[in-house]
């Protein structure tokens, strides 16, 4: 009997995206850099999953090699895990040979993959079209960044093209930290105005076709987002997975406005095909600047999943099995309770949710490493509307110390959600049907705690 056999590039939570991939009649191989990827897996689904290692440098050649020995049917790029991000544009370019040899690999195109994965090809076609980012200068050397610094006023983002979202940024203040910014990075670069502002995020699925948001003689909305999320105020450390981060966030009407035009000038134009995510800000004198995309689903996946029921990660995996075009579900998953991120050092412990509430602990494992090496989780704190008192008198009973950040600015992003619940508007972007809201993650798993 033929088994179809799907290769999963990459282990980022690879036991979420995976169990639409187990179906029978198919056969699931993960790629990744995590030791003890098998072990884990087989024990978070109940199933033996075969698992390989993913090389840490892929040149232009070796991606075919390796979906040739794998003898895989159709390949499924899952580029969350630190050193993954720049094999994009490589997939891009294999999935183009594959699909003549009658093979699948759902991916962003080459055009797509670039601006995902290079800041300055982002910040260039973004002056070329119109969209909304702070002010920049490329510079292929240390004297354009003085002379930039200097046109720009300080301080200023100092940011390498090919960058990983861990990594290759910085936040120039002063003379002395331009000067050792110039000689740390790898060029080119680019330097941006340092922005004063609300950092949020928002994660996307598309599946390629033209026709999407639900134009004239489309046959339904091709892409889906979910809804947006606070990830707080623009700081100097430029680490967004350590602040009180919260989702649904209800966003200026002309900033929603303008944000949606702006999504649908890049859909129209590049077509992604697969998961994406924007990270963008709003100034204090109320101007959108988008900042950065990423080809990939990231840390504002577990806020998507916690606040809707519908996992970013099982939607993407349903698409990349469904056809070419016309597969995805369409249509804004609705949020249905507030869902607030509170980092924690690892292995501090949290008492448990109060009655009417959940609290998703996703720790640190091989398909999750970021608490394994950064040093903190960030658990989520999920609130149905009218039970945000009760969340409030937890957040404020919490031991000295529990959080990274202060309980005051944890309340803050707790009201800030609670109001985006009742008054976020879905960002739009065509018709049809959201997908299926997901069980919550099993307590069993040891993933979750609910409230009683």
């Amino acid at each position: 009997m033929w088994m179809m056999r799907v290769l999963v590039l990459g282990e980022f939570r690879a036991d979420r995206l995976l169990p639409p991939l187990l179906r029978p009649g198919a056969e699931a191989v993960v790629l990744g850099f995590a030791p003890r990827l098998a072990p884990f897996l087989a024990a978070s689904l109940g199933a033996d999953v075969l698992c390989g290692e993913l090389p840490a440098a892929l040149g232009e050649q070796d991606v075919p090699r390796l979906l040739a020995h794998w003898r895989a049917d159709v390949a499924v790029p899952n580029t969350g895990c630190p050193g993954q991000e720049q094999f994009l544009p490589l997939y891009a370019r294999a999935a183009h040979q594959w699909r003549i040899a009658e093979r699948r690999m759902p991916v962003h195109p080459e055009g797509f993959a670039e601006l995902a994965s290079d800041k300055v090809a982002l910040h260039r076609t973004a002056e070329e079209r119109g969209w909304p980012v702070p002010r920049g200068v490329v510079c292929g050397a240390a004297p354009a960044v003085r002379a930039a610094a200097r046109e720009l006023g300080l301080p200023v983002m100092v940011k390498e093209a090919r960058s990983e979202f861990h990594a290759g940024r910085h936040y120039v203040r002063d003379d002395g930290e331009l000067g050792r910014a110039c000689a740390e990075v790898a060029y080119p670069v680019l330097v941006q105005e340092a922005l004063a502002g609300e950092e949020y995020g928002i994660e996307f699925l598309s599946d390629g076709s033209p026709g999407s948001f639900g134009s004239p003689g489309s046959c339904g909305a091709m892409t889906v987002a979910w809804p947006v999320a606070s990830l707080g105020r623009l700081d100097a450390e430029c680490a967004p997975g350590r602040r009180v981060r919260v989702a649904p966030a209800a966003l200026p009407a002309h900033v929603q406005a303008e944000l949606a035009d702006t999504v649908r000038d890049m859909t129209d134009a590049f077509r992604p095909h697969g998961p994406w995510q924007m990270d963008f800000a709003v100034t204090d004198e109320g101007r959108l600047a988008v900042i950065e995309l990423n080809g990939r689903l990231g840390g504002v996946s577990n806020m998507s999943w916690a606040a809707t029921g519908a996992d970013p990660h099982l939607a993407h995996a349903r698409s990349a099995l469904a056809a070419p075009a016309g597969g995805l579900p369409a249509g804004p998953p609705p949020p249905r309770r507030t869902a607030l991120e509170l980092p924690v050092l690892s292995g501090t412990p949290l008492p448990p949710a109060p009655e009417g509430t959940g609290l998703i602990l996703f720790p640190g494992s091989p398909a999750n490493p970021g608490p394994l090496v950064g040093g903190y989780s960030r658990p989520v704190l999920t609130v149905p509307e009218g039970r945000e008192e009760a969340a409030l008198a937890w957040l404020r009973g919490l031991p000295p110390g529990t959080l990274l950040n202060s309980p005051r600015e944890a309340a803050g992003q707790l009201a800030r959600g609670a109001r985006g619940l009742r008054e976020a508007g879905p960002l739009v972007l065509g018709s049809g049907q959201a997908p299926d809201p997901e069980p919550e993650p099993d307590p069993k798993a040891g993933l979750t705690r609910e409230g009683s």
